[in-house]
């Protein structure tokens, strides 16, 4: 009986040990859960802080790509910075070459007044990566800086910002010692390779601009130059001409056929050299904003006999028909006639080139259905026409396009570019229709009551 009541009290301690030991596991376990709660927690804070930053360097972002100088685009540097880093101050610090470094951007009015005094930590910052202060005191260049300011912030974060034609760097401060962990450290340094690229999009941009202005500066400078120098070029061309329309109506040349072919030469090259002429001159009057209108009354049909009589023996030439289907109850157009007539030559002498014994069509009809209503102007060749590409370029200044060689035939390229201009000048509008194999169509709409 009594070794049977030692075996039970045994078993009663065991039982007891093994109850101990189950709530120390389940203690344990509780403990754990609750680590593995907290650490999860912690987690989810730190992806919630770091999808945070992401959005806000994101939108900080959107802003420098738009930026056009780089002071704003330094001032929003601070501003981004400012909610990743959570920074109590900061400021940017700018360096030229024989220029004492400027503070350029900052979000307290007082450190803009620090004279950076620059030096070897300095230096190795612009030449590497950010360095963290953990107590400034320490700091060289530090203990030049007003002791008001210096003794206010116990930390810094020092990183370098390279553009294109400067170097900066950017400080962050803080009151706390140690402030700028490693992982604020890394925030900084992938958002300034961030701004380093902003800034110097930035400035690559300022410098195409630059050169946009001065390219357009000095275009604008030579078409006024050579727009200035419209009658002094004029003036010996058209007298050249005179002089051979007056020695071809003499008898001697009438009695000489050599003669008279020498000068009939003489006078086709000098008219041709006079279109020539003329168009680049009219061109360069109308890049530099000097092209005049004369605008009136205008009876089309008139306008459109004129310029048959002028394109006519190109068209000749070229053994092509040319025929006219004009309206016969055309309404007034107000515009300016010889702008008109001087866009019809262009498109008929354009077609008389392309085409060879074929037929060129001038149909004008009025659009009184059209907002604004308007006058219709069509010229049609049988030409080869152009392909999708060379209808592109046809009203680029200079360009040469079309099946046949144009320099045989003359000219510069510039026919249908002045039409353009001039079209748009009068408030109208062109239009080019044309594929390989089936002509050509211009189409030129010339409001009825003119500019607005």
């Amino acid at each position: 009986m009594a070794d049977r009541d030692i075996n039970l009290e045994d078993r009663v301690r065991e039982l007891e040990q093994r109850l101990a030991e189950a709530e120390q596991a389940r203690l344990a376990a509780e403990a754990e859960v609750a680590a593995l709660r907290v650490e999860l927690t912690d987690t989810g804070e730190r992806e919630r802080i770091a999808v945070t930053h992401t959005e806000r360097l994101l939108e900080g972002l959107e802003v420098l790509g738009e930026a056009r100088d780089a002071l704003p685009l330094f001032a929003e540097v601070l501003r981004v910075l400012g909610d990743v880093l959570e920074f109590d101050a900061a400021f940017i610090v700018g360096f030229a070459p024989e220029v004492s470094p400027q503070i350029v951007a900052a979000t307290d009015p007082r450190l803009r007044l620090i004279a950076w005094p620059g030096g070897a930590f300095t230096d190795r910052v612009l030449a590497g990566r950010a360095a963290a202060l953990l107590d400034l005191a320490d700091n060289p260049e530090w203990q030049q800086v007003e002791p008001a300011l210096r003794e206010e912030y116990a930390s810094a974060l020092h990183v370098p910002l390279h553009a294109l034609h400067s170097q900066a760097m950017l400080v962050c401060l803080h009151r706390r010692r140690g402030f700028f962990t490693p992982d604020r450290v890394i925030r900084a340094r992938r958002f300034a390779a961030l701004a380093r690229q902003a800034l110097q999009t930035a400035e690559h941009l300022v410098d195409l601009e630059v050169d946009r202005d001065h390219a357009v500066e000095l275009s604008r400078a030579k078409s006024s130059f050579v727009a200035s120098m419209s009658h002094e070029l004029r003036a010996p061309l058209s007298a050249i001409v005179g002089y051979c329309e007056y020695l071809l109506a003499d008898r001697a040349a009438q009695r000489d056929p050599d003669l008279g072919e020498t000068l009939g030469r003489i006078y086709l090259s000098a008219r041709m050299l006079c279109d020539l002429i003329g168009n680049v001159l009219d061109l360069s009057k109308i890049e530099a904003g000097r092209m005049d209108l004369h605008l009136g009354p205008v009876a089309a049909a008139e306008v459109c006999r004129l310029a048959l009589v002028t394109a006519e023996p190109l068209a000749v030439r070229r053994a092509n028909v040319v025929r006219v289907d004009i309206d016969t109850d055309l309404p007034e157009l107000h515009t300016d006639a010889a702008k008109l007539r001087q866009i019809l030559v262009n498109l008929l002498a354009s077609a008389s080139k392309f085409t060879a014994a074929g037929t060129i069509d001038l149909i004008v009809r009025p659009d009184r259905r059209a907002d604004p209503p308007a006058l219709v102007f069509e010229v049609r060749d049988t030409g080869k026409g152009l392909g999708a590409a060379e209808s592109a370029a046809v009203f680029l200044p200079f360009s040469q396009v079309g099946p046949v060689d144009p320099r045989r035939l003359g000219g510069t390229g510039l026919g249908l570019t002045i039409a353009k201009h001039l079209t748009e000048l009068l408030g109208g509008t062109i239009h080019l229709a044309s594929s390989a194999g089936a002509g050509t169509t211009v189409t030129v709409r010339l409001p009825l009551a003119g500019v607005h």
